[in-house]
């Protein structure tokens, strides 16, 4: 097996084959190869979440209790 990667000039190219090729069945397989973004990670995503969220004021919430009847009650 032989594998180059290269980045074209023209449309035309000359590749060197290793000399144990020579007089065997080749199969040339030509592909664009593209390099994907890295992605962020959860923890950056965490920071940049942190950044814009922490200009609002924040809430204490410790004594909140939440009463399902009271809020499905359309009367």
């Amino acid at each position: 097996m032989f594998t180059k990667i290269i980045i074209p000039n023209s449309s035309s190219v000359t590749i060197q084959l290793p000399e144990s090729f020579v007089g065997e069945e080749v199969m040339l397989i030509a592909m664009v190869e593209k390099k994907e973004k890295k992605t962020d990670t959860v923890g950056s995503k965490a920071g940049v979440i942190k950044k814009r969220y922490s200009v609002y004021p924040r809430v204490n919430l410790n004594n909140f209790s939440f009463d399902r009847d009271e809020a499905n009650d359309f009367s």
